[in-house]
């Protein structure tokens, strides 16, 4: 008898109540579990997580054709990276489900949280914004707290450099960095797309200045920071136009029927330009082209591009400004023909002079320019000629 206990009760010892052992399962569950699972499987959260889970698998099968470029682009960047979705929806204060949403486009952010993303992703700032103007065209421009005036900091460097500086080439170079790199951040502080550029004077032949050329470009994406090619801006441009007018010009897209000029540049939606000057004088033209439009609706914006040009002129010799009378400007080709062109041609074309004639790359590349902008001038006249044809054609039907 008393083995037959003892055996029972070995029995029990080795044994658990099946509801015990069944809570004790479920409790070692959880505690393999992270943290933040804890919670009671309603049957809310468990819906929940069945429609996240088909909104993530959304979010990386829709075809990107099908894809705004908003959308694209948050896909792009976030990827399977499931840590960063968290992050960037903690930070943004909504669930992750909303992210999935919003890169499969079953959803749009709402205005404030497009403005909080480029501050949530920072190193992405510029492509964000610019797939962000794309897809909701002025949503960040309306958020925007305004343009503050041209500060005295940027005057007292200029005027510094100036009168420190010894070197022309060298005051030159040092004053248009400072006033690039200061006029880039005031305006484009957010970096939503802006590009800023300074095209000299070609050198006068004998009937006239023919041309403007760009020489130093600071950009934000979708422009590049610096100038890649250098083309010249005719008669037919916004440079050209304030050049000959002697005076500011901008320019819309809302607005294009209205437009003086015929060439835009790729990315452009506004720009403005206006005439560096001294003492009555030309040099060139600064220009600030933008991805937003009505951004130089603002006077205070059209201020500061003035200002800007005032200041540049500070860093060219008596000897860099022309007569206004000598301005004869011609049409000159499409934007991009030219940058094709140039990028094809133009430095083989310098180191073959060179060679053939014995002299200077520097010296070669003065005469190079020059052979360029008289072909290109001949050129654009062509195009100029078809361009007004085409017009002409669609105005009859």
């Amino acid at each position: 008898m008393r083995s037959r206990e003892d055996s029972t009760k070995q029995i029990r010892r080795r044994g658990r109540p099946k509801k015990q052992q069944a809570v004790l399962e479920h409790t070692q569950k959880e505690s393999e579990q992270p943290e933040q699972l804890v919670q009671p499987a309603t049957p809310e959260i468990v819906a929940q997580a069945h429609v996240a889970l088909t909104d993530e698998q959304l979010a990386y099968t829709v075809k990107e054709e099908d894809l705004s470029q908003f959308s694209s682009y948050l896909r792009h960047i976030l990827k399977h990276d499931h840590m960063e979705i968290t992050r960037v929806a903690r930070e943004l204060n909504v669930a992750e489900n909303t992210i999935y949403r919003w890169m499969n486009g079953r959803s749009e952010p709402r205005q404030v949280n497009l403005k909080k993303l480029l501050d949530v992703l920072p190193q992405h700032v510029g492509n964000l914004a610019f797939a962000i103007n794309q897809t909701f065209p002025d949503v960040l421009e309306s958020l925007s707290t305004g343009l503050s005036e041209v500060q005295k900091d940027i005057y007292c460097r200029v005027m510094e450099l100036a009168a420190t500086t010894m070197d022309d080439d060298a005051r030159q170079w040092q004053i248009t960095q400072a006033i690039f790199e200061y006029a880039l951040l005031h305006l484009d502080s957010e970096r939503r797309g802006l590009a800023i550029t300074y095209a000299k004077l070609m050198p006068a032949r004998e009937d006239g200045v023919h041309s403007l050329v760009e020489t130093t470009l600071h950009g934000n994406y979708p422009w590049p920071f610096a100038l890649e090619n250098h083309t010249y801006l005719g008669s037919t441009t916004l440079a050209g136009t304030a050049a000959t007018l002697e005076r500011l010009q901008t320019w819309d897209k809302i607005s294009e029927s209205e437009r003086l000029q015929v060439e835009v540049d790729k990315y452009e939606r506004s720009a403005c330009a206006f005439p560096v000057m001294h003492a009555g004088r030309i040099a060139g033209v600064l220009i600030i082209s933008s991805v937003q439009t009505h951004f130089f609706a603002n006077p205070i914006t059209c201020q500061a591009v003035i200002e800007y040009a005032q200041l540049l002129s500070f860093a060219f010799r008596e000897k860099d400004f022309y007569p206004f009378s000598l301005l004869n400007l011609r049409p000159m080709p499409d934007l991009t023909w030219q940058r094709a062109e140039i990028s094809r041609s133009y430095v083989n074309r310098i180191v073959a002079y060179a060679r053939k004639m014995g002299i200077s790359r520097q010296e070669a590349e003065f005469h190079v320019r020059r052979d360029m902008e008289s072909e290109f001038e001949e050129i654009g006249q062509v195009h100029l000629q078809q361009r007004l044809s085409n017009e002409e054609n669609i105005e009859q039907k």
